[in-house]
């Protein structure tokens, strides 16, 4: 009995195979980096015009920061999520958590607030969860849109959410983050979905690029378990620290 190898085919598959492993080994050490990271987020609504003004009270108490782990974004809301105009998001390990240099924040942080509480119409919202996975590595797209959600089952929600990312690595530029909320998700939502972008036109291209490959996405909405969207919403990060 003869057996006829196609060679081609072979290497093909081999090379599939390979790809697929290397991309799930990048998600692992993309979960394995972000699993110890957490985040505060405090949203506001700003007085108009006074934007500038509380990114010049942010650099004077962050200006010049060395943080034990992670660092603090400062976001203005686009599309979505009216009550408010902007937030603060803090992020890092809970335990390497604040500065690494001699300046304490908790000296500054009472005079700020109550300089910062000048520019704000009112506080709408804050926060606080884990940054479960994240997905590359481009500080140049700082618009994102994120995605909020109730999940029945969080761990099949979390492992459909990696199955997809797999699957879009071509399809998209930016990053994708996952993460749950662990204290005062808004309406109660237990988890969130970040994808970046360049801008407004890149996120609707990426997101139409990646509704094109229909079959994983049907498996995605198949075996996430019960999840029930509670909102989305756009925004820009305008400062990092």
């Amino acid at each position: 009995m003869h057996y006829t190898i196609n060679i081609s085919k072979f290497v093909t598959n081999q090379n599939h195979i390979f790809m697929k492993k290397l991309v799930y080994l990048l998600l692992f050490v993309s979960m394995v980096s972000y699993s110890q990271n957490a985040f505060m987020e405090y949203q506001f609504s700003a007085k108009r015009g006074t934007e500038s003004a509380i990114l010049a009270l942010t650099d004077d108490i962050w200006g010049d920061a060395k943080f034990k782990s992670g660092g603090i974004n400062i976001e203005s809301f686009s599309i979505g999520n009216e009550g408010s105009t902007h937030r603060i998001v803090l992020y890092g390990d809970p335990g390497n958590w604040g500065r690494n240099d001699s300046i304490s924040a908790a000296n500054k942080w009472g005079v700020f607030i109550q300089k910062l509480n000048n520019h704000i119409e009112k506080w709408t919202h804050s926060s606080s969860g884990n940054v479960m996975s994240w997905v590359g590595d481009n500080e140049a797209y700082n618009y994102v849109q994120i995605f909020e959600f109730k999940a029945s089952d969080p761990v099949a929600f979390k492992a459909a959410h990696d199955e997809i990312v797999s699957e879009m690595t071509s399809y998209r530029k930016g990053e994708v983050g996952f993460g749950s909320y662990e204290i005062a998700g808004f309406q109660g939502a237990t988890h969130w979905v970040a994808i970046t972008a360049n801008d407004w036109a890149d996120l609707i291209s990426t997101r139409r690029a990646m509704k094109k490959i229909t079959k994983p996405w049907k498996k995605y909405y198949k075996s996430r378990g019960k999840v029930e969207h509670v909102r989305n919403y756009t925004a820009k990060i305008i400062k990092r620290y």
